[in-house]
C-alpha cells in the first residue's frame, strides 16, 4: 500500500529588488542569484463554487518566476503583513527557431567554501541562471528538482532525499516562514512522476514536460550524471480524489491591487511549523484511512483560502516575446 505524505516545503519568501537599470527599462532580468519570490499578473483561471473554471482572465498571485518579466511598481496595497512594491508580468525571449535566448552564465563567479572528506575546500561556481521550481504555467504543475539531494554525512557525495519517493496524491505545501507563520505561496498535489538523469533528460522526460520547460530549467547545463524525479501535479480537470494543485491568486476585479500571501499556522492546521525554515517537514499518512486524510488537509487548506479572500488558480500562462 502506497504511503501518502504532506509535505510543508520553506523556500526563500523574500521579494526581488530591482536594479536602477531595471527600474529604467521596466524589465527584471533573468535571475542569476537567490531564489525569490514575485508578485505576479498574469493570464489564468480559478475554479468557482460549481468546480468548474472561470474563463481565462488577468490573475494575481505571489510565485516563482526566474526569467525576465515586465515590472512596474505597486501603487495600492491591501490587507497586513509582507506587501509587494512590485507587479511582474512574466515573460520569456524565444529566437525564430524557438530557442530560449537566456545566456547560461553571466560572467560574475563566486567562491563557496565547502568540506570535503573532513578539508575546507574553496569552489569557484559560475553564477548560473536559476530555474523555477516548482512551475506552475501552462496546463499543469510541475516540480523537478529542488531538495531532492542531500549531501551524505559531510562528504562529498549526494544522495537522494524523501522528496524523490512522493507517491500519487501526497501534498506539497510550498511556502515560506515569515515570523511565526507559514506563507503559501502552491500547493501542490502530486500526481504523475517521472524519475531522470540529467544527462538522459530528454529521453526520460520525453511527452512529459511542457515545451520550454527543459531550457527554463536549464537542464543542458546541470551536473550530467545528476538523478532527480520530475512530478507532474493534478489539475481540476484530472484531479486525484477530488484533490487539485491551486495557487491562492485573486482577479483585477479592483485593479493591480497587491496584497500579502495565504498565510498558515500550527493553530491552523496542526501538522504545519510555525518556524520550519530548512529541510522539508514530512507527515506521513499510512492505513486504509490515508487517502481520506490526506483530502481531509486539502480541504483545510482550501478553505482557508477562501476564508482569506484567495480563490484556487492554475492554468496561468506566461508571453513569449
Amino acid at each position: 500500500m502506497a504511503e501518502l505524505k504532506i509535505v510543508q516545503f520553506a523556500h526563500p519568501g523574500g521579494e526581488y529588488s530591482l536594479t536602477r537599470a531595471e527600474i529604467a527599462a521596466g524589465v527584471k532580468q533573468w535571475n542569476y542569484g537567490r531564489h525569490q519570490r514575485k508578485f505576479i499578473c498574469a493570464k489564468g483561471q480559478y475554479v468557482m463554487d460549481d468546480g468548474n473554471l472561470s474563463h481565462e482572465q488577468d490573475l494575481l498571485f505571489w510565485g516563482e518566476w526566474e526569467p525576465s518579466s515586465r515590472v512596474s511598481s505597486v501603487v495600492k496595497t491591501h490587507g497586513t503583513g509582507v506587501l509587494p512594491k512590485w507587479i511582474h508580468y512574466p515573460q520569456l525571449e524565444v529566437d525564430k527557431k524557438g530557442k530560449v535566448v537566456a545566456p547560461h552564465f553571466n560572467g560574475k563567479t563566486v567562491n563557496i567554501k565547502k568540506k570535503c572528506n573532513g578539508k575546507e575546500i574553496v569552489q569557484t561556481v559560475n553564477c548560473a541562471r536559476q530555474n523555477t521550481d516548482p512551475f506552475v504555467f501552462g496546463d499543469a504543475f510541475y516540480y523537478s528538482c529542488c531538495k531532492q539531494r542531500k549531501k551524505e554525512n559531510n562528504k562529498c557525495t549526494y544522495t537522494k532525499t524523501k522528496m524523490c519517493f512522493l507517491d500519487k496524491g501526497s501534498i506539497i505545501i510550498f511556502g515560506s516562514t515569515i515570523d511565526s507563520y507559514f506563507e503559501v505561496d502552491t500547493v501542490f498535489v502530486v500526481g504523475e512522476s517521472r524519475p531522470y538523469k540529467v544527462d538522459n533528460f530528454k529521453n526520460d522526460l520525453n511527452g512529459f514536460i511542457p515545451k520550454d520547460y527543459d531550457q527554463i530549467m536549464g537542464f543542458s547545463h546541470w551536473i550530467p550524471t545528476d538523478e532527480f524525479v520530475c512530478y507532474r501535479g493534478a489539475t481540476p480537470s484530472q484531479p486525484i480524489n477530488g484533490m487539485f494543485s491551486f495557487v491562492p491568486c485573486r482577479t483585477t476585479e479592483n485593479g493591480t491591487v497587491g496584497f500579502p500571501r495565504m498565510r498558515i499556522t500550527q493553530s491552523m492546521l496542526s501538522l504545519i511549523s510555525d518556524n520550519l525554515n530548512a529541510a522539508p517537514k514530512y507527515t506521513p499518512q499510512k492505513g486504509n484511512a490515508a487517502t481520506a486524510d490526506v483530502k481531509q488537509v486539502w480541504n483545510q487548506l482550501c478553505k482557508i483560502a477562501a476564508s482569506q479572500g484567495f480563490l484556487l488558480g492554475a492554468n496561468f500562462q506566461y508571453q513569449i516575446i
